[in-house]
């Protein structure tokens, strides 16, 4: 007998692995602490925690250090991989930006002795703030698990695209009572809550309330309210708190510094919460919790759920080199970052709060809404990658910002939640809007006529939101003034790059004439480039140069001229831009920003493609290689700056595949692939991409010739999206390119 005891207890052991072995292997190898560490202007500054794919809802723990110092600009999306504490919980978040917003709706298992430990608990800051360990966290696309050392509480998280679903399993401890705080005052940015408000309905087992809060972006337009709802299994003992004091059995409190708690029988050791929220209203909330959760689904049920929504997202890329496995984790975890935003803004029934303050019913051509657009960060890849790989998802992002027109009268800058905020610089959905339609993947709702106006208007005119800086003086001059605007040289060089886009679409759109008065605009840029340093500058009205530093030396080359006579030639250009790699290599610290070439800066993120337009793409291959090997280490502090919406990682996602981007136009250059071979199921599945690279190795990083469908790509070192990459409408079509490498630089000058 206790023969067969021993056997049962082993078979139950090796079902427990074998599941662990399966939870940990379904998915392909990932690293998703890249992006949560760094300092100063190296923070990634992504959230740790689970969410759907582009989902609003961003659930997952906000740290501390041991010292519980805080370090804002460590924390602008609330998880920091150096942090020992876990603070509590909440269900929204920034995605890797470099400001900090969002952060509400808090919520935290805890353990206490009597009232009196909780009062002690609530009435200082972070009082309820646990201990953790990496050694004791699960980090999966769409599920997190972590230990609470301080609380002795398990707690495991999975989320749809509105709805957090919590499960808290306590460990058993003599006089110990298990309890929930919920914190629905909180907000991860201090001091920004404006209004708060918690209801207890213990005869429907239900919690709900909004706050209202003013962040660094969403104050910028009046704020912004996340409406809540909480459901649970038991509602029998319960208590607020405001400013520290506890009531209990009170079941309704307001303002900012309030909660309400729950305790759960003694014998209860696991419960499941379910956090529906909305930015609509409270039933709208209810009404999200109800359909996402198909009326409150188990756990497990939920996180199976959530988990295949990332298996076939994820199962679209595959990519495989044996010389270099972290290659293949960066790739994998970039991927997860890529599809993780923007936001989708729309919920359940198509409903969505709208730049007017009015709700809507999102139209039947878009599958969703989508907001949290860092237009200044996403133009430059994100965007681009997602129109390569989605173009459904691409003409969603682009409608969405027609809607912001429609609806709020311009064009958007850095479009958050349902508003304005101002934030940067340039008008550069111009450029958005030019890469879906030179690409030729927009669908045939995109009104032209619509685009154009809106286009017109942002170049011409002062919008009432997200305006150019003064349109008129600016086209007086044909550049910025410095002794009127400090930022002179960034923004001539914005402006010039956004007109040329604006061309691109007046061409599409059959304006001929009005297009070539843009592409004329698109050549300003030389205005603000000072002869006798190589650099851009700000300038004066009078003509002075004014030359600080040497931070926007390069842009996007839409006009061949900038090499060719700006530079005094190829030779001068590609010493100048060889200089400014050699020297930005050496600098080892993200903490502050690299004086010539920093990979986090986005003003740099095009400068290693750019010897290709000078005939030495082996420089481009050669810089390309070095800086994924160096500047995106497989470690939590695995990106060189804020991740800003997708940005950096999209970066590395092309630059790794081996061609990039030039935003705003059909065009990629070719730079030198990270692996073996790579695919890429495109369009919903309408076509693939496979490349196949020969004789990959470390050393043999440049690329000697490459073949597009078996021909030789006569176009190297360039890729057109319509002529090489546009899917056609055969089924399952395949598109090969095939890249050959080589140890040795193949020189291209005589082109």
């Amino acid at each position: 007998m206790a023969a067969r005891c021993i056997l049962v207890f082993l078979l139950f052991i090796l079902a427990i692995n074998l599941s662990y072995q399966y939870n940990n292997t379904k998915f392909p190898p990932l690293n998703l602490y890249i992006g949560t560490d760094g300092d100063g202007f190296g923070a990634g500054s992504l959230p740790l925690g689970v969410q759907s794919p582009y989902g609003a809802l961003r659930l997952g723990p906000d740290t501390s250090n041991t010292m519980d110092i805080p370090i804002v600009f460590n924390h602008l999306a609330g998880y920091h991989y150096s942090d020992s504490h876990i603070n509590i919980f909440s269900h929204t978040h920034m995605f890797g930006a470099g400001v900090v917003d969002y952060g509400e709706v808090g919520i935290m298992p805890v353990q206490i002795d009597s009232i009196k430990h909780l009062q002690a608990m609530i009435s200082k800051r972070n009082g309820y703030r646990s201990a953790f360990q990496h050694e004791r966290e699960v980090v999966e696309p769409g599920y997190y698990q972590v230990y609470l050392d301080t609380h002795k509480i398990n707690v495991e998280l999975t989320a749809t695209e509105q709805v957090g679903i919590h499960r808290y399993t306590y460990d058993k401890i003599k006089n110990k009572h298990h309890v929930i705080l919920i914190d629905n005052s909180y907000t991860l940015q201090a001091n920004v809550c404006t209004e708060s408000h918690v209801k207890i309905d213990s005869i429907n087992h239900e919690l709900s309330g909004l706050i209202h809060f003013d962040g660094s972006l969403s104050g910028r337009f009046g704020g912004v309210t996340t409406y809540f709802v909480i459901t649970l299994n038991n509602l029998t003992q319960f208590g607020t708190w405001n400013h520290g004091q506890i009531t209990e059995g009170q079941t309704e409190i307001d303002g900012c510094s309030s909660g309400a708690y729950i305790i759960l029988p003694d014998e209860q050791e696991q419960v499941t919460m379910y956090v529906g929220i909305s930015f609509v209203s409270i039933e709208q909330a209810r009404t999200n919790l109800k359909i996402q959760t198909n009326t409150l689904q188990s756990f497990d049920s939920m996180r199976t759920i959530v988990q295949q929504k990332w298996l076939d997202e994820l199962a679209r890329f595959e990519v495989s080199a044996d010389w270099d496995r972290d290659a293949e984790i960066k790739f994998n975890t970039a991927i997860v970052h890529s599809l993780s935003s923007p936001t989708i803004w729309d919920e359940s029934n198509g409903v969505y709060l709208g730049y007017d303050g009015k709700v809507h019913t999102k139209p039947d051509y878009m599958q969703h809404v989508y907001t949290d657009l860092s237009i200044w960060d996403i133009h430059r890849t994100q965007i681009p990658f997602i129109n390569f790989h989605d173009a459904q998802r691409g003409n969603d992002i682009i409608h969405s910002i027609m809607i912001n027109v429609e609806q709020g009268g311009d064009l958007p800058k850095w479009p958050l939640a349902n508003g304005y905020t101002g934030c940067m610089f340039g008008s550069h959905a111009d450029v958005l809007i030019s890469d879906l339609i030179m690409k030729k993947e927009n669908d045939n709702n995109l009104d032209l006529k619509e685009v154009v106006q809106a286009l017109r208007k942002v170049a011409n005119q002062n919008q009432v939101h997200d305006s150019r800086w003064d349109p008129a003086t600016y086209i007086q001059y044909k550049y910025v003034p410095y002794d009127m605007e400090k930022t002179s040289a960034p923004l001539t060089i914005s402006y010039a790059y956004d007109d040329w886009a604006i061309a691109n679409v007046m061409n599409a759109a059959g304006l001929v004439d009005e297009a070539k008065e843009y592409y004329e605009r698109g050549t300003w840029f030389e205005h603000v480039f000072d002869n006798k340093t190589n650099f851009f500058c700000p300038k004066d009205k009078a003509g002075n140069f004014h030359c600080p530093s040497n931070e926007l030396e390069f842009l996007d080359p839409f006009d061949k001229r900038y090499i060719e006579e700006l530079f005094g030639g190829r030779d001068n250009f590609i010493k100048e831009l060889t200089i400014f790699f050699e020297r930005g290599q050496p600098w080892k610290t993200t903490l502050l920003p690299n004086p010539y070439y920093w990979p986090g800066n986005e003003h740099n993120l095009f400068s290693v493609w750019q010897f290709n337009y000078a005939n030495r793409s082996d420089l481009t291959q050669k810089y390309a290689r070095w800086l994924l090997n160096h500047a995106y280490p497989n470690a939590p502090d695995g990106l060189p700056g804020n991740d800003d919406y997708g940005t950096m990682s999209a970066w590395y996602i092309f630059t790794s595949m081996g061609f990039y981007p030039l935003s705003g136009s059909s065009t990629y250059l070719i730079g030198s692939p990270a692996f073996d071979r790579i695919k890429i199921s495109r369009n919903n599945g309408k076509c693939n991409l496979l490349i196949n690279v020969h004789n990959n190795s470390p050393t043999n990083l440049y690329v000697q010739r490459v073949l597009l469908n078996n021909e030789t790509l006569s176009t190297f070192p360039f890729i057109d999206h319509i002529n090489h990459f546009k899917c056609s409408n055969d089924n399952q079509s395949t598109i090969q390119l095939d890249f050959f490498m080589s140890s040795t630089p193949v020189f291209s000058l005589d082109k």
